[in-house]
């Protein structure tokens, strides 16, 4: 079985860097939003070093994981770094290699602007998070992804095996996006929120 190939960083909206990990099931998708202060890192696998301009720039302020499963590197980064690890309320008694410095939930107010989400389809404490700039960026860890293994080739993206039927998603399409940037699978930028009605639609509908 052939595997999945990861890619290197590469700015896909302003302020907004991603970068994939391979791995034999699906990418690992992680993402730096810039800021003076240091960049915020959102489900971080590790890197080169010396290979994200944004985090020479500034450095790492803080680490955000979507939910359990996404601990990645948080705990190696945080100690390059000196950053803080913050995780989903709901998912702490499963975190493994990280003891975080900040509990959240969809009350909490977040750095860089961004707002948590209270999804807990595919973990009890799973957030997506709201990204104000470039129109709104919905950051989703597992509940949706754009690899086969969630889409089975019938679509832009598809939500995880356990999140079907997605009825707890259509939330989604209240909040203010147009890209949608997710833990497995390539971003979908611009025209996002019309590939996740369209999906949810004839999900719910068939």
């Amino acid at each position: 079985m052939s595997g999945y190939a990861g890619s290197g960083p590469r700015e896909i909206l302003p302020g907004l860097t991603h970068w994939s990990v391979g791995w034999h099931r699906y990418s690992l998708e992680s993402f730096a939003i810039e800021q003076p202060s240091g960049c915020v890192l959102i489900d971080p696998s590790d890197y080169p070093p010396h290979s994200i301009g944004a985090i020479e720039r500034h450095g790492v302020s803080d680490i955000l994981m979507t939910n359990h499963f996404h601990e990645r590197a948080a705990a190696m980064l945080r100690g390059r770094f000196g950053a803080k690890v913050w995780a989903p309320e709901g998912d702490i008694g499963e975190l493994e290699s990280v003891e975080p410095d900040h509990v959240y939930n969809a009350d909490t107010e977040l750095p860089a602007g961004l707002r948590a989400i209270a999804l807990g389809t595919i973990t009890d404490g799973e957030h997506a998070l709201l990204w104000p700039e470039n129109r709104g960026v919905l950051m989703v860890g597992d509940a949706l992804g754009t690899t086969s293994y969630w889409t089975h080739n019938e679509g832009q993206v598809g939500a995880h095996p356990r999140a079907r039927p997605p009825h707890a998603l259509l939330g989604l399409l209240d909040l203010p996006f147009t890209s949608l940037t997710v833990g497995h699978g390539e971003p979908i930028l611009d025209v996002a929120k019309e590939a996740v009605r369209r999906y949810l639609t004839e999900a719910l509908d068939g």
